[in-house]
C-alpha cells in the first residue's frame, strides 16, 4: 500500500469519525434543548379478538399503577366519586355493545369496578365543564393541547405536531403507550392510548391517503353549553366523543371519508378535530351536532399565515378571553398559541424541525404535556414520545 493511498485511506477515516461526532454533538444539543425524550411502550391490539380480552396484555403491563390512578381518581376524592357514580347510574350501560364488553373485560381482570372504569370513559366530556385554570374540586385536568399542521414548501409535504397535556402528569404519562390495532393479522390503524381509557386523542392510519387526528379539549362556546352536554350524556345517552373518534379510524378508508365523518358524527361535548392527510389538512371546532367553525389549510385562514393552520384550546378567531387566563403555558396573559405564532411566523420554511421545535419552546409546551407526536402521512411518519415535564 503506497503512502498516497493510506494518506486517502486515513483522511476518509478521520472524515467519517468527525462526522460520526458532529452528528453526536447535535444529538446532545438537540436533547439537552427538548429534554429527555422517551419512546412509547407499543402493545398490540388484536380486534379479531372478543373485546373483552382484546387488552389483556396492557392490563397486565400497567396494572400497578391503573391502581394509583384509580385510588386518585375516586377513592380518594368521595366527593367526586358519588358524583360518578350518579352519573354512571342515569346514562346506564354504554350504548356501543362493544365498548361495554372491553369496560367488563379490562375491570375484571384489573379488579375494578365496572362503573368506576366506565366512568374513565367519560373524562373528556365531564372536564369540557371546568374553566381552564386549575380546579380544587377535581382530581384531573385536561386534556389540553397544541396542534399544529404545517406545509413544508421545501418538499412540499404537510407535517402534523402536537402536545398532549392532562393531569396529573405523572400518573397519566405512566399509563401512556402505543396501541398498534389489527386485523387479521395487519395493521388498521394506531393511537397513543392510555391505559385503561378505551377512547382515543391521538391516531393515525397509514396508507396513501391516510389521515393522522388529533383530538382538543373545547370548552362550551355559549350559555347553555353545559346542560347541553349533560342531556346529550345521560338524556340521549349519545357515543361518546373519544370512542366515535375510535371507530372513524378503524372504518374510514381515506382523508375526506374522515374529515366528513368528524365533521357529521354527533358528540356527546364540544371538541377540536385536527386532521392531517396528504399535501392537506383541517381542524374542525365542533359543536355536538355541527361544525362551527374551520380552519383548512393553505386557505386564509385568521390571524395565520396560509402555510400553517394550528389550534391550542380557544375560539381565538372569536377572541374567547379564556384564553388569556389559562395559565398552562406557564404564566398568565401568555396564551400558548400567541408563543407559538410568534415562532412560526419568524420561520421561512416549516420543516419538522422547526414544527418540533415551537411546540417545545418555553410557552407553548404545558407544565402538564405528557405526550407529544410528530405525524406525516405522506412519508409514513409516526413519532410519538413521552417528554420530561417542563417547570412552572
Amino acid at each position: 500500500i503506497n503512502a498516497e493511498y493510506m494518506g486517502a485511506f486515513l483522511f476518509c477515516g478521520l472524515r467519517s469519525l468527525m462526522a460520526r461526532f458532529f452528528a453526536l454533538v447535535f444529538c446532545l444539543v438537540i436533547a439537552l434543548a427538548w429534554g429527555v425524550r422517551r419512546p412509547l411502550p407499543s402493545h398490540e391490539i388484536n380486534l379479531d379478538l372478543p373485546p373483552e380480552q382484546r387488552f389483556n396484555e396492557v392490563v397486565v403491563a400497567y396494572n400497578a399503577t391503573f391502581q394509583q390512578f384509580f385510588q386518585k381518581l375516586f377513592v380518594d376524592h368521595k366527593l367526586v366519586q358519588w358524583l360518578i357514580n350518579d352519573v354512571v347510574a342515569k346514562r346506564g350501560p354504554e350504548p356501543d355493545a362493544e365498548l361495554q364488553a372491553e369496560i367488563r373485560g379490562v375491570a375484571a381482570l384489573a379488579n375494578v369496578p365496572v362503573a368506576g372504569l366506565q366512568a374513565m370513559q367519560m373524562l373528556y366530556e365531564l372536564q369540557t365543564l371546568m374553566v381552564p385554570i386549575y380546579n380544587i374540586s377535581w382530581p384531573w385536568r385536561g386534556p389540553g393541547c397544541t396542534g399544529i399542521i404545517g406545509l413544508n414548501k421545501a418538499d412540499g409535504t404537510v407535517y402534523h405536531v402536537r402536545n398532549l397535556d392532562f393531569s396529573p402528569k405523572e400518573v397519566m404519562q405512566s399509563l401512556t403507550y402505543e396501541g398498534i390495532f389489527t386485523r387479521g393479522g395487519k395493521e388498521v390503524f394506531r393511537a397513543q392510548m392510555i391505559a385503561g381509557y378505551q377512547c382515543i386523542v391521538t391516531g393515525m392510519k397509514m396508507g396513501p391517503n391516510g389521515f393522522a387526528v388529533e383530538t382538543n379539549t373545547r370548552y362550551g362556546s355559549h350559555w347553555g353549553g353545559n346542560e347541553e352536554m349533560l342531556k346529550n350524556l345521560l338524556k340521549e345517552r349519545r357515543t361518546l366523543n373519544g370512542w366515535s373518534v375510535r371507530k372513524i379510524l378503524e372504518t374510514a378508508p381515506d382523508y375526506e371519508a374522515a374529515v366528513h365523518a368528524f365533521s357529521t358524527t354527533k358528540y356527546v361535548a364540544t371538541q377540536y378535530n385536527i386532521i392531517s392527510g396528504v399535501k392537506k389538512g383541517t381542524i374542525l371546532a365542533r359543536d355536538p351536532d355541527s361544525v362551527a367553525f374551520q380552519l383548512t389549510l393553505g386557505q386564509k385562514n385568521p390571524e395565520s399565515r396560509d402555510d400553517y393552520i394550528m389550534i391550542t384550546n380557544f375560539d381565538y378567531w372569536a377572541h374567547d378571553i379564556r384564553e388569556w387566563f389559562d395559565p398552562t403555558g406557564g404564566r398568565l396573559f401568555r396564551p400558548r398559541r400567541i408563543v407559538a405564532q410568534k415562532q412560526l411566523n419568524a420561520t421561512a420554511v416549516l420543516t419538522a424541525d422547526a414544527l418540533y421545535s415551537t411546540i417545545n419552546k418555553i410557552g407553548v409546551i404545558a407544565t402538564d404535556t405528557i405526550f407529544q407526536g410528530l405525524f406525516n402521512v405522506e412519508k409514513g411518519i409516526w413519532n410519538v414520545s413521552l417528554p420530561d415535564f417542563v417547570k412552572s
